[in-house]
């Protein structure tokens, strides 16, 4: 599942000390920020593209089918402007409600499904993970300190 979201976000300022992030010196546009949810193996993996100055933090969760407790929680990551992203969360073989979340640095725009989000901006996707070994790595991956 491919989704793109369109939002425009006015970024105020860059974050200063850290020197992170860069002075945006343009509003978001629809392709600006794009999800892709997709099984590999034995994960669920959440491909992240943010295509402006800045950066965006992302969380990924996977609840199983008849349950409200996460399986899996991948993040929080942070993919910079230009860059893209990865989220991995390795699960047993079953049916799984995908909910995510990306907030923008420094405006704190956010994008998502509801739940976690208040008022999400995308429904939650749910997949089917036959699998019992694969790609997945070891748990939840994506971390900007490594796994």
């Amino acid at each position: 599942m491919k989704v793109t979201i369109a939002r425009t976000v006015g970024i105020a300022a860059a974050v200063t000390g850290v020197g992170l992030l860069a002075a945006p010196t343009a509003s978001a546009a629809p392709e600006d920020l794009s999800v892709d949810i997709a099984v590999e193996g034995n994960a669920i993996v959440m491909d992240v593209a943010y295509d402006v100055p800045g950066a965006v933090v992302c969380v990924l969760n996977t609840l199983p089918g008849d349950g409200t407790v996460p399986a899996a929680i991948a993040g929080p990551t942070v993919v910079m402007g230009g860059d893209d992203g990865e989220l991995r969360a390795t699960v047993e073989p079953g049916e799984y409600t995908v909910q995510w979340s990306c907030s923008s640095i420094p405006s704190f725009e956010q994008w998502g499904t509801a739940p976690p989000l208040t008022n999400g901006t995308e429904d939650p996707t749910t997949v089917t993970v036959t699998d019992t070994s694969g790609p997945g790595g070891g748990g939840s991956s994506g971390s900007p300190f490594g796994s």
